[in-house]
């Protein structure tokens, strides 16, 4: 189709015998292959097809960094494909397989143990769902990962949950010391402490004051006596 369009035009210009051909020419030809050009970037930015999964994605939805994510492709024998640029990318279905496999490490701290079984289709959909079924004897420690063992952990969360069980734990000291003082009564109390709390009764109360001192002064001095 192109070749026929480029012939006529060449066939036209050159039936015009214009000077201009060389012009026309060089400008029908970059117009060309500025179409091709164009293009030729389209069909790159789709070259990875539909539902294609990259790994960057898969990672950071996980919170994998690249080496769990690599062990996990290894585990499950899944060789990631290339788009024309040389970009990888998984299907759908190897995506549901890494999800299955790593909420299958989040519960058991491992990978061995993990089946494909255990991904199910559902409404003809490539979502992967986990098998409710659980084993009941499950190898060595469950309730750390044996690889990544910080992954798992939410570390803020984490740290906030820590510092309110600690600042309970310095707290409970004085705590307890307010319950005993509220029970406590005078007999309760040492000699020195009750003899303090006398001293302040006496000061707050005293027997004498300057105004009934200068009372009792004034009375006397008019009495004569």
């Amino acid at each position: 189709m192109v070749t026929a369009i480029v012939q006529a035009k060449i066939t036209i210009v050159i039936e015009q015998r214009t000077p201009e051909f060389w012009g026309h020419l060089r400008n029908f030809f970059s117009a060309l292959y500025i179409i091709w050009n164009r293009e030729k970037k389209m069909s790159k930015q789709n070259s990875a097809p539909e539902g294609a999964i990259r790994p960057e994605t898969l990672m950071s939805e996980l919170g994998i960094k690249k080496d769990a994510y690599y062990k996990d492709l290894n585990h499950l024998k899944i060789e990631a494909q290339t788009d024309s640029e040389g970009k990888a990318y998984l299907t759908q279905e190897q995506a549901d397989q890494v999800r299955a496999l790593r909420s299958h490490v989040n519960k058991t701290g491992k990978r061995s143990g993990f089946s494909n079984n255990s991904i199910v289709k559902a409404d003809d959909s490539n979502l992967a769902k986990e098998n409710e079924a659980t084993t009941s004897e499950i190898e060595g420690d469950v309730y750390v990962q044996p690889e990544n063992p910080t992954d798992q952990f939410d570390v803020k969360n984490l740290m906030r949950s820590a510092a309110e069980l600690k600042a309970r734990e310095i707290a409970m000291a004085d705590l307890v010391k307010r319950a005993l003082a509220d029970k406590m009564g005078w007999d309760d109390l040492p000699q020195d402490l009750q003899q303090k709390i006398t001293d302040a009764e006496e000061a707050a109360n005293p027997k004498f004051t300057p105004a009934s001192i200068a009372e009792t002064l004034l009375t006397q001095y008019r009495s004569g006596s």
